[in-house]
């Protein structure tokens, strides 16, 4: 009985301490030829490594690591052995070296949802330059000129709505609501009502949410149902482009992104074939809107816990005459409001909306003195590294000034700051969506007067995207026509003191007291791990 008893605890343990032995060798192939040691790390459990934990820890899981083994680690996510990546130089290496010592790699759900035959998923250098060079035409000084108009009344029209409306909004999916409104009318040119525009948004939305999802594509799975969403997508996108590819043969060019790229492939000798259309389409609306409204979420929240940022943007607008609640603005206008783009800036920095890219390695080569094995994936993290630089001061506070012409942001270099990724393969629409966010910032400013609902900065998550697990509730009421004319100081200190007197929540849109209002780094309004989880 005994000797029973004896076994059956034994036998299971050897087993498992050898399976667990033999994961750890089959997980961590290293190339014979190269003397360098891997990256410090483990592996996880046998056959799904630390894919559990890189999903439910969400930021904590490459910060904890990181802050254990340094920048950089080895891992084990989403079916393969993975080396983590941060800091300036080391990420710079890694986005310059693409084609020689990495290549592009996507893990399979988001080949499979997102599809193929994009810019994206190109893997060959050639092949990938060739298809940028016709998407950046669509992303051109004179094609955003024609975007302006249609992108300002959109934001200004979901905005009146959101002053109007029952009150607080939930901005996060509001905001995804009207980002993915603005991709539909101005990326792939279609014209939609409201219930459709639902429709398609909840089918983008439950693509999302299951596009880290484990790779198992059986009934129930979350793999199998962004694989439904995208095929009803499919459906709803062939009619649409039909009717646009009929137009664009007949010469007449619509303004949008989508008829741009088709033309411009015309133009090339070039044809694109239905599968392209629509993984280009969906494309253009996966990151058109999914990101967007991250950062647009972002900016909302920064500003309502920032009074005195509000306040400088007023005025700037006020000095170039631009505070009417209904003018039009030419992308020349909206190119001059410096601080604007300040404000852009920091957000962007601050809770960066892409965590970060995916790479294989095509060789073995050394980063930061250790070994990254020929097959091995490489993850470089934006986050990470905009957290960790040490070219900023108080990384966690929100201080659009530092991007000001005496300010140190202006004497750093460009590899410390790389929301849109960097090389051969950065974001082709970055022009767009840091115009979108300037739209916004500026008919934010002339229009409403917003606070948060719960008076501070709410806990986020950040896959996939970062946003605020309670989808920042916000009370908006919309600015009366003479609070954008010029404040004289009198009515300036009376803000000033209504806002502090009536409430303990900063209001966005009134002034602030001037002499409360101090900079240094201990007083943070949004820490790191409250406001964008970096």
């Amino acid at each position: 009985m005994l000797v029973e008893v004896v076994a059956y605890l034994i036998v299971p343990a050897v087993l498992m301490v050898l399976s667990w032995k033999l994961w750890g060798r089959y997980s961590t192939p290293t190339d014979p030829a190269c003397a360098l040691p891997l990256p410090d790390g483990t592996m996880g459990l046998p056959i799904i490594g630390e894919t559990l934990a890189f999903v439910l820890e969400g930021p904590n899981f490459s910060s904890k690591r990181h802050g254990l083994y340094g920048d950089v680690f080895k891992t084990h996510i989403l079916g393969r052995p993975t080396i983590r990546v941060r800091g300036a130089d080391n990420v710079r290496k890694i986005l310059r070296g693409e084609n020689d010592i990495v290549g592009t790699l996507w893990p399979d759900n988001f080949r499979k949802i997102l599809g193929t035959e994009n810019l994206a998923m190109c893997g060959s250098g050639t092949v990938h330059r060739q298809r940028k060079k016709i998407v950046m035409r669509a992303f051109r000084h004179d094609a955003l000129a024609i975007y302006t108009e249609c992108m300002q009344a959109m934001i200004a029209d979901t905005l009146r709505g959101w002053c109007r409306g029952p009150q607080p909004v939930a901005v996060y999916p509001a905001a995804r609501e009207m980002m993915l409104r603005v991709a539909i009318a101005v990326l792939v040119g279609f014209h939609q009502d409201k219930d459709e525009v639902g429709r398609v948004s909840a089918l983008f939305r439950t693509s999302i949410q299951n596009i880290f999802s484990l790779p198992l594509n059986v009934p129930g799975s979350g793999l199998r149902k962004g694989l439904q969403c995208r095929r009803e997508i499919d459906d709803w996108l062939e009619h649409h482009i039909h009717q646009k590819e009929s137009l664009i043969w007949s010469g007449e060019v619509p303004d949008d992104v989508l008829s741009f790229i088709i033309s411009s492939a015309k133009d090339e000798g070039k044809t694109l074939d239905k599968q392209e259309l629509y993984d280009t389409a969906v494309e253009l609306l996966f990151a058109g809107h999914a990101t967007t409204s991250s950062a647009a979420t972002s900016l909302i929240m920064h500003l309502a816990l920032q009074p005195q940022v509000v306040q400088k943007v007023r005025q700037e607008l006020e000095e170039h005459e631009l505070l009417q609640a209904d003018q039009p603005l030419s992308l020349e206008q909206v190119g001059r409001l410096t601080y604007v783009g300040q404000v852009v800036k920091e957000v962007l920095r601050i809770c960066p909306p892409i965590g970060g890219g995916f790479r294989r390695a095509l060789k073995t080569f050394e980063l930061d003195g250790f070994q990254v094995p020929e097959g091995w994936t490489v993850t470089y993290s934006i986050r990470d590294t905009h957290a960790s630089t040490e070219q900023v001061s108080c990384p966690e506070q929100f201080d659009p000034d530092r991007w000001g012409a005496d300010g140190e942001q202006s004497k750093m270099g460009r590899r410390h700051y790389i929301p849109f990724g960097g090389g051969p393969r950065a974001c082709a629409g970055k022009e767009y969506a840091k115009l979108l966010l300037k739209l916004l910032c500026i008919e934010l400013v002339k229009r409403c007067r917003w606070e948060l609902a719960d008076g501070k900065a709410p806990a986020m998550t950040v896959i996939p995207v970062p946003r605020p697990v309670n989808g920042l509730p916000v009370r908006f009421t919309p600015c009366e026509s003479h609070e954008n004319s010029t404040l004289s100081e009198n009515e300036t200190a009376q803000d000033s003191l209504d806002v502090t007197a009536n409430s303990e929540t900063p209001v966005a849109g009134q002034s602030p007291p001037k002499q409360d209002f101090r900079p240094p780094c201990e007083i943070v309004m949004a820490t790191k791990s409250e406001a964008c989880g970096a």
